[in-house]
């Protein structure tokens, strides 16, 4: 038994490469996850600033509703936009092109994605909305 024992050196190059064969094919796997999660990560920040784009026209177009005179003495479009273009940014990890944007619409990026918005113009009906 103790001479057995006595031969047995260590690891195998075979064996340390198999292992390392193993461990890289596990570590590409993880990589090209985190990639996906960053990717949808950067979509769901765009789609979370179209919404707040959204709710800052609801809020404009509200208050061109309550203004003395009503939406036709004060409120139109162009009113509602002229609040509304002060107030796109929506933060250092935003950006738009062009900037500031179009009354008609522009390019949102966060990170490494971007989409293009159209801005369908406010009525004395609904507000104006931005959409993919």
């Amino acid at each position: 038994m103790k001479s057995f024992i006595k031969n047995k050196q260590g690891f195998t190059l075979i064996e340390i490469m198999a292992v390392l064969v193993i461990m890289g094919v596990m570590a590409s796997v993880a990589v090209s996850k985190i990639n996906d999660i960053s990717g949808t990560a950067e979509l769901r920040a765009l789609e979370t600033g179209i919404s707040e784009l959204n709710a800052r026209e609801m809020l404009y177009w509200t208050n061109a509703k309550f203004l003395p005179g009503g939406w036709n003495a004060n409120g139109s479009d162009g009113g509602v936009w002229a609040v509304m273009v002060l107030n796109t940014d929506l933060g250092s990890e935003y950006s738009w092109l062009p900037n500031p944007p179009n009354i008609g619409g522009a390019t949102l990026g966060f990170g490494s994605q971007s989409m293009a918005l159209t801005r369908v113009f406010s009525t004395n009906l609904r507000a104006a909305r931005w959409s993919p």
